[in-house]
């Protein structure tokens, strides 16, 4: 069924897993033998010398025992440096080699680690397109628990990458004597100017433009990059396009239909230069000017058009979602802003503002 296995050991503290590996000899040996270096509960025939107590330590032995007559070759991964760039998973060697993982008909396991890392997500469905699978106990407790806007949609709409996300990289674990490497990786696949961006953050602010080129953008970008492994630090990186439109599109999905209500552009000030600030906030570092776009008019059906095609991968009731057409007319998803602020125009745009909370109302009180 499966070529390979890889076995994440990510779950073991460095001591644990030196001594996992001092214990290499056990590798495919039968189950009952293996349990004989693991403590029997109230026999008190543990010797840490001779013996391990480590749960991780015999499950790992355990799934050797399982594999070795299914014609699987095995590979541990411990604290890899790892990366997606669209639809492939690369890791960084010896921080000087990036190599691109062949994940065909690839079993990619773990029994204790919790996953929820939005790398993760992703990576399953790469792996299923490679007739793959990421496998764990529980599976369905992988969920990263944030405000959900980017890295949630972002694996939602992934199918449709190509159509509408284009091309961006998700790290994982990626070390500090790794950044050179991967900028130089980024910058041959990307261009020079990026796009970073944190996941719950709102009114622009955690959403970072930098120039690769310029000299102080090394050490901003490692410092960006620093705690990438970490909950409410994982980073998305995207080129910076140039845009042509930026669509603010407010909708329910609900038992009655999906509808779109009302339709706002936003324009930066033209003499803002975003890679030179460290943090884009609107209203604070940047000034924004938002254009109300008439109901029903073309722009409006456009807008329309796109944000319920998008929907239609989406499992999101509400929100506003937010989207670009470049000036060479790519289309290029930015987030789900699940609770945006209304920004109502005087006019037809307050009465639409009112049904789609209303809308909203009727989902939460049916």
């Amino acid at each position: 069924m499966y070529k390979d296995i890889i076995i994440s050991l990510d779950i073991m503290q460095k001591e644990v897993y030196d001594k996992f590996m001092s214990f290499s000899h056990l590798q495919f040996k039968p189950a009952d033998e293996i349990w004989n270096y693991y403590p029997k509960t109230g026999a008190g025939n543990y010797n840490p010398k001779t013996m391990f107590n480590e749960a991780p330590i015999v499950e790992t032995f355990l799934i050797l025992d399982y594999i070795k007559n299914k014609n699987i070759k095995p590979v541990f991964w411990y604290n890899s440096s790892l990366f997606i760039y669209n639809d492939d998973l690369y890791s960084i060697k010896g921080a000087k080699e990036i190599v691109k993982v062949d994940l065909s008909e690839t079993l990619f396991v773990s029994l204790r680690e919790a996953w929820s890392h939005p790398f993760f997500a992703i990576l399953e469905q790469i792996l299923e397109q490679n007739s793959g699978k990421l496998a764990k106990p529980n599976k369905s407790t992988m969920i990263n628990n944030g405000c959900m806007n980017k890295f949630f949609a972002l694996n939602e709409l992934f199918k449709k990458r190509e159509e509408f996300i284009g091309d961006f990289i998700l790290p994982y674990n990626i070390k500090q004597n790794e950044i050179e490497v991967f900028l130089e990786f980024i910058k041959e696949k990307m261009g020079s100017k990026i796009v970073l961006k944190y996941d719950c953050i709102q009114e622009g602010k955690g959403v970072i433009f930098k120039d690769i080129n310029k000299t102080d953008s090394f050490e901003q970008i490692k410092e960006i990059l620093k705690f990438n492994k970490i909950k409410g630090k994982e980073v998305l990186i995207t080129p910076a396009y140039e845009i042509q439109r930026e669509y603010r599109c407010y909708f329910t999905n609900n038992i009655n239909g999906k509808n779109v209500y009302s339709i706002k552009q936003r324009v930066n000030s033209d003499q803002i230069d975003v890679f030179e600030k460290e943090n884009i906030q609107i209203y604070k570092n940047i000034s924004v000017k938002w254009h109300e776009v008439k109901y029903n008019s073309d722009i409006f059906k456009f807008g329309e058009k796109l944000t319920k095609e998008m929907l239609e991968f989406m499992s999101y009731d509400t929100g506003c979602l937010e989207f670009a057409q470049t000036n060479d007319n790519k289309i290029v998803f930015f987030e789900v802003n699940q609770m945006a602020g209304p920004l109502p125009f005087e006019g037809e745009d307050t009465l639409n503002m009112t049904k789609y909370y209303f809308s909203i109302f009727d989902e939460m009180f049916k």
